[in-house]
């Protein structure tokens, strides 16, 4: 796995946030482009074949109104990325994205603010790497302490049009988000 340059993008991730009865949220999905590993899915692309998914940990909002713009303030927290050796990811089975092999955990460094008006919002959050382990796929060994190795800056746009969640659920947003790597640190 090469070091990407700085601003080089490394991922693109398709999720979805979930809000529970209790109000907490967090986020899951999968990774269509996944820093030159391929292949990302066992059959046609999509949740069901993806070999690498992702969840936060439940996190709590804050939310603040500014004219017609609805303002989210989601504390730092930390998700992990999963390999999925037989994937089989669920919207409506949100643990499905979290039963595979952990491979790496990244923690987000300070309040992501999200935006909406309209019919979509969006946010911009960077996120260290604080845990990365060796695996193998596909007959070769990866890391991404390779290919991120200070972490990912990402932008994230979803819809607020709510789809039906699943039991147990109050709330489910669909989103995409496209990270940088990070830049290293100065002396």
């Amino acid at each position: 796995m090469d070091l990407h340059p700085i601003a080089s993008v490394v991922w693109y991730a398709i999720g979805r946030f979930y809000e529970t009865p209790d109000g907490k949220k967090f986020d899951l999905g999968y990774f269509a482009l996944l820093g030159g590993i391929e292949p990302l899915f066992n059959g046609p692309p999509g949740e069901a074949n993806a070999f690498f998914t992702f969840r936060a940990e439940p996190f709590t909002s804050q939310t603040l109104k500014n004219g017609d713009l609805e303002v989210s303030l989601d504390p730092t927290g930390r998700f992990t990325l999963f390999l999925n050796r037989e994937p089989r990811g669920d919207f409506s089975k949100p643990d499905t994205f979290s039963q595979g092999e952990p491979i790496a955990t990244f923690e987000r460094l300070s309040t992501v603010v999200g935006t909406s008006v309209g019919p979509l919002a969006n946010n911009l959050f960077s996120a260290v790497l604080r845990s990365s382990a060796d695996f193998r796929f596909r007959d070769r060994i990866w890391n991404l302490a390779s290919l991120v190795p200070q972490g990912i800056t990402q932008l994230g746009m979803s819809s607020t049009t709510a789809l039906p969640p699943p039991p147990g659920y109050k709330t489910v947003l669909p989103f995409v988000g496209s990270a940088m790597a990070l830049g290293a640190h100065r002396p």
